[in-house]
């Protein structure tokens, strides 16, 4: 009896401190609030310029759905670490008294299952395989991400550069209109042209407030993507558009692809997934579970091993195992769609991008034509040779080409950085 109270306690004991505890951690929004400030400011303080790898190292540390995915991904290698052990062993204590007789007969019994299918490693691999689909699901995210912004950043400095044109402009033509509002009220005006100059000053008026709108609304959308507390205020960028028609960027080859972060991930999910069908046939098979026990009896002292073998006869897993067969030929769809997904992207991007930039050089060109009459027309309004209307006309129109090649300009840069990044051996 000594003996088993003595075996009891020490399996009592070991059990007790091999038990994982539970640490409190409650949300503390407040606390929260001021550290988000706090290291807010101290990366982008007030009245800060961001250059491009200042905004890069600001976003990597604070967007949110970026560092929610890193969470998860630690979790999933915490949960790789301990996968495949083996099940714990039983323990089985019996005790009985016989009545008449007034003595206690006692056992105790441990068991423990022998993986003889080899499941436990098995549970190993396919934790290892997500967890490396889940490493570079996080690669993908944070190049997606990298993308993302440098395509915002873009977009900021097409409209800073747009703004700042369009309030010349805007200074120009109130002067303009109020010249011809002078000389309409002399009779030296036509009604026409006069109408003319109310109509372009209303309608760039319109065109500066809704651009004032979107930059607004850029500013807000960098603030969230960077992950800062809105309190820093407006950001400033450093840095300028290029001066002139970018050169093509070289579309990523075939064999680069086949590198791409997100192929990595669907082809170790895939992975993963005939891991997990191989586990479900597996199961098919007896699992082996072997035991000593220790009797006492009528005062004698017993020493037993037994074993115990599962029999699976009737359903032999077949419901899982079809199961693990769908999962894994939907794996295999979509490792297959991303693989021509990226071809397909490679291929539109490129075929954008040649588009855009012959559109970009063509607002270039006759951006330039028009300057260079532009010219003339102030040298001949200067000389008294034409009127102001018809140079008010010539000015607006080398705005509207400024205009329309900054757009073009951003198109271009957006499709090649989306085409930059789909090369993975592309470092930004």
């Amino acid at each position: 009896m000594k003996q088993f109270k003595f075996y009891t306690s020490i399996c009592t004991a070991l059990l007790l401190v091999s038990c994982a505890s539970y640490t409190p951690d409650p949300v503390s929004l407040d606390r929260d609030g001021t550290e988000w400030f706090a290291v807010s400011t101290r990366l982008c303080p007030p009245n800060s310029s961001l250059n491009q790898g200042s905004m890069r190292s600001i976003g990597l540390l604070l967007n949110p759905e970026l560092n929610r995915v890193r969470l998860s991904y630690a979790a999933e290698t915490e949960v790789a670490n301990y996968a495949g052990l083996w099940e714990d062993p039983s323990l089985s204590v019996e005790g009985v008294r016989v009545l008449r007789e007034n003595f206690n007969n006692n056992s105790i019994g441990p068991a423990l299952s022998i993986p003889v299918t080899g499941l436990p490693a098995l549970a190993k691999q396919v934790a290892e395989q997500y967890n490396e689909a889940d490493y570079w699901n996080v690669r993908a995210m944070e190049r997606s991400f990298l993308s993302d912004l440098d395509v915002l950043r873009y977009n900021i400095l097409v409209i800073h550069s747009k703004l700042k044109l369009i309030r010349e402009r805007l200074s120009q033509v109130k002067k303009e209109k109020n010249d011809i509002d002078r000389l309409y009220k002399l009779g030296e005006v036509e009604l026409s042209d006069y109408q003319a100059s109310c109509q372009r000053y209303n309608d760039t008026m319109k065109e500066s407030q809704e651009l004032e709108n979107a930059h607004l609304a850029k500013r807000h959308e960098l603030i969230a993507q960077l992950g800062l507390h809105p309190a820093v205020g407006a950001i400033e960028l450093s840095g300028s558009l290029p001066s002139g028609v970018p050169a093509l960027v070289r579309p990523p080859s075939v064999e680069h692809l086949l590198e791409s972060p997100e192929l990595h991930s669907k082809l170790a999910a895939y992975g993963a997934s005939e891991t997990e069908l191989r586990t479900e046939i597996r199961k098919q098979y007896p699992e082996l579970t072997i035991g000593p026990s220790l009797t006492r009896e009528e005062g004698n002292e017993k020493i037993g091993i037994g074993l115990e073998m599962s029999l699976p006869i009737w359903n032999r897993n077949r419901m899982a195992i079809a199961k693990a067969t769908g999962e894994r030929d939907l794996k295999h769809h979509d490792t297959i769609a991303m693989w021509r997904k990226l071809q397909q992207d490679v291929a539109a991007l490129d075929a954008r991008q040649k588009l855009a930039a012959e559109h970009c050089r063509t607002e270039h060109e006759r951006l330039l034509n028009l300057q260079e009459t532009g010219n003339r027309q102030e040298q001949l309004y200067r000389l008294g040779e034409t009127s102001l209307p018809a140079l008010a006309d010539a000015r607006h129109e080398i705005f509207q080409r400024r205009m329309s090649y900054l757009d073009c300009l951003g198109t271009l840069l957006e499709i090649q950085t989306k085409l930059q990044y789909l090369n993975p051996y592309y470092q930004p």
